[in-house]
């Protein structure tokens, strides 16, 4: 008996003449794939709570939804967040959220499974949810409701999240997810229950935390005491899990080609996973180790089969710092002699701006030259040290005057504000390194070079020697802004800065515990959706939610946390400890404390 409702109809009569650009919900791209799910012994839908636009770009997801389609018992669709438009439409047409192969409701799946990839995509994970006719909070659950399950950088984090999913897989997914569904496989065969299912995944999966069998317990200033396990066979602590060679995760051959238009559309070549520079700030280069790297010879191969299955024309090299892969001169040199002649551009994202750096453009002839982006974080040079940015001043000036000279146009150059020890001065630096950069284009091509400055505020993220740092206020964040403003008038630099109560709100969620889960309901039930959006973001909704659940998010926010103070995501182990970020925390405020502030 195929239990599975086909509501391909409605969807095409009811939701896709109603919507604005149709085309990011009819499925079947390109390299999709479609299995029988009534065939499958486990069901699975990935989940990206963000737009199409955005999602169907995500490597991670793409990864794990061939993986598991290459399964012979695994049947996995994927879904995106609609827009509001489609929300709106889906709930007074009584559609719920459906599978994008399918065109089955999400909520007759065995599992759903998010990405989670950043904090404000929190709200659209309700959303999903809810839309799909699945509760939003897991004690809610029935026992025909799919397992709900997190992944990516969120859940590495997760307690704000944690009475909303069943499970988290922390760490890389791929090994733990396909461990999962071969659980859930044999379990459903001997008419386990959904939540044996949960307690088996938490006591014998790496990696995976069921939330439900830990318990808060708070202190009177409102501070962690305690977060223990109700049951002696869960863990205490979450290990990360790890792959031990990069070979072992599938490379994308065959990636999904978008209808409707997606933010990257291009190969998208995993070189290597970690990153080798432990800068002070960084959770993702904290959290990603060991450093692991496909070889030469597997990257060409990939890259063949992918170019041929999608008809893309530009090759992008992805890591957390490109110019670390050890291969990359070697690698960059055979793409080229294979590919030129196709016309397939190479991107490099990620570079970091040294003595390498000055070589990379005469070796790479065939690389696009229509940007180059440099991530120097801060102004100074003082500051760069402090925060184990290896970077100086003078390796960004020469390695941008060789860009420019071998065709480079633009230069994108990110910082952050905030940072610990910061003064007047080092904001100011930050407007003149960037005159400086504009400046090295007047020698070589008669003009300054144009220079797009991206100001971030410093947000202290989990697992990093900077977690227990305070982030300024927002007064503060405005101040900057205005000054950099001032400064950068009539001149070749042009600053760009993020959304100061934005990222006031991706700390409370970063650096929350379970009571941040009330906010984020709160918020969503006063409206809040698609909050990287700039059309959609308002934060009236969660100044309301702040209120309403009686929450300071300068708790959370603002204030600097004692290094022996218990954190909400102390339960997760990552590759390097809590007693290497102490360490390497008291390095940085000896730095601060030593250097004489200009």
């Amino acid at each position: 008996m195929n239990r599975f409702t086909n509501i391909g109809q409605s969807i095409s009569e009811r939701l896709l003449p109603c919507v604005r650009n149709p085309a990011q919900y009819i499925g079947l791209e390109i390299n999709a794939r479609r299995k029988d799910l009534s065939a499958a012994e486990v069901t699975v839908a990935m989940a990206f709570p963000d737009s199409y636009t955005i999602g169907i770009s995500h490597l991670g997801s793409q990864i794990l939804y061939h993986s598991l389609n290459d399964l012979p018992s695994v049947a996995c669709d994927r879904a995106y967040c609609p827009m509001p438009d489609a929300e709106q439409v889906m709930r007074s047409e009584g559609i719920p959220l459906f599978g994008w192969e399918s065109r089955c409701p999400l909520g007759e799946f065995d599992i759903i499974g998010f990405s989670l990839p950043y904090e404000l995509c929190v709200t659209n994970v309700l959303t999903m949810l809810d839309l799909a006719g699945v509760p939003i909070h897991a004690a809610e659950r029935r026992e025909c409701d799919p397992i709900i399950v997190g992944g990516d950088s969120l859940a590495d984090s997760p307690e704000p999240l944690a009475e909303f999913f069943d499970l988290f897989l922390i760490g890389d997914g791929e090994a733990p997810l396909k461990q999962l569904v071969k659980l859930v496989g044999d379990m459903k065969k001997t008419g386990a229950s959904r939540e044996d299912i949960i307690l088996s995944a938490a006591v014998n999966i790496d990696g995976a935390y069921a939330p439900r069998f830990y318990e808060p317990r708070y202190n009177d200033d409102g501070t962690l005491a305690a977060l223990s396990p109700m049951r002696r066979d869960v863990p205490a602590e979450i290990r990360r899990a790890h792959l031990s060679n990069l070979s072992d995760s599938p490379p994308l051959r065959r990636p999904l080609v978008p209808l409707a238009e997606g933010v990257h559309e291009r190969v998208m070549l995993e070189i290597m996973r970690g990153c080798p520079n432990a800068c002070r700030f960084c959770q993702a280069g904290a959290t990603r180790l060991p450093v692991r790297f496909r070889s030469v010879d597997e990257l060409l191969d990939v890259a063949r089969d992918a170019l041929d299955a999608t008809g893309y024309r530009e090759i992008s090299l992805l890591s957390l710092s490109t110019s670390d892969y050890p291969h990359l001169a070697e690698l960059i040199a055979h793409l080229q002699a294979e590919f030129s002649e196709r016309k397939v551009s190479i991107s490099l994202p990620s570079l970091r701006v040294d003595s390498q750096l000055a070589l990379l453009p005469k070796l790479a002839s065939d690389v696009r030259k229509g940007g180059l982006t440099i991530a120097a974080e801060a102004g100074s040079d003082r500051l760069r040290k402090a925060i184990r940015k290896n970077i100086s001043e003078d390796d960004m000036l020469a390695g941008v005057q060789a860009a420019y000279r071998t065709g480079w146009k633009r230069v994108k150059v990110y910082f952050m504000a905030g940072l610990p020890g910061e003064t007047e001065a080092d904001i100011d630096a930050i407007f003149d390194l960037c005159r400086r950069l504009s400046l090295t284009g007047k020698e070589v091509m008669g003009q300054p070079g144009a220079i797009l400055a991206s100001v971030s505020w410093f947000v202290p993220k989990p697992h990093t020697p900077m977690q227990w740092c305070a982030m300024r206020d927002a007064e503060y964040f405005f101040a900057v802004r205005n000054r950099l403003k001032d400064l950068s008038r009539r001149s070749a630099v042009n600053f760009k800065f993020h959304w100061i109560e934005r990222s006031v709100l991706e700390t409370v969620i970063a650096r929350g515990d379970r009571r941040i889960g009330d906010v984020i309901e709160a918020a969503w039930r006063n409206g809040a959706r698609m909050d990287s959006w700039n059309e959609y973001w308002n934060y009236d909704h969660w100044s309301e939610a702040f209120e309403e659940t009686g929450t300071d998010p300068a708790f959370y926010a603002h204030r600097e946390i004692p290094p022996d103070e218990l954190t909400p995501f102390s339960h997760i182990r990552c590759f390097r400890g809590e007693d290497f970020l102490r360490r390497e925390y008291e390095k940085m405020r000896e730095m601060l404390e030593q250097q004489p502030q200009r």
